[in-house]
């Protein structure tokens, strides 16, 4: 008796198909499992990665310190000089615009030629190092007072005011 319903199981077939589409359809969900797990590391990864580029980034920007040394406008050639010095923690500055303004107008220079003391021009100025550049404002009123703003590469901006 105990031999026909061991026989009897294994001539209905329905019970083993059922047990192996089980564990088709497990293996199924596992593998997705790990490719989900496998795509969400993948992507927390990247976004931590992303993350610290942008906050050295920004403690790069904190980290710059220019300071206008001293502001000279040439009245015959209309050329003003702008002697700065990197007084900040971070080396490589680049100077991306100069801004001159008074009250009642404004203009934007871009490409800004950097030269150091020894008229050796760079792209770039480190820690300790002095420098200057000459932008054409045109004519300037005599005694008027003006504003000039630096803005560097990274987004810091750095401005003081001048009589020319």
């Amino acid at each position: 008796m105990r031999r026909l319903r061991f026989l009897a199981l294994f001539e209905a077939r329905r019970a083993v198909s059922a047990v192996i589409s089980n564990v088709i359809l497990i293996g199924a969900v596992i593998v997705v499992g790990f490719a989900v797990l496998s795509w969400a590391n993948s992507q927390a990864n990247s976004y931590s990665s992303s993350y610290g580029k942008t906050v050295s980034s920004d403690i790069n920007k904190l980290e710059e310190k220019i300071a206008f040394e001293y502001i000279f406008y040439n009245k015959v050639t209309t050329s003003l000089s702008a002697y700065i010095i990197n007084c900040g923690l971070i080396d490589g500055v680049k100077v991306s615009q100069v801004l001159v303004s008074n009250s009642s107008w404004s203009y934007t220079y871009y490409n800004i030629q950097l030269k150091l003391l020894n008229n050796t021009s760079t792209p770039q100025i480190n820690r300790g190092q002095e420098a200057y550049f000459s932008t054409f404002p045109g004519t300037l009123t005599s005694g008027g007072s003006y504003m000039i703003t630096v803005l560097t590469t990274r987004g810091s901006s750095f401005e003081t005011a001048f009589l020319a």
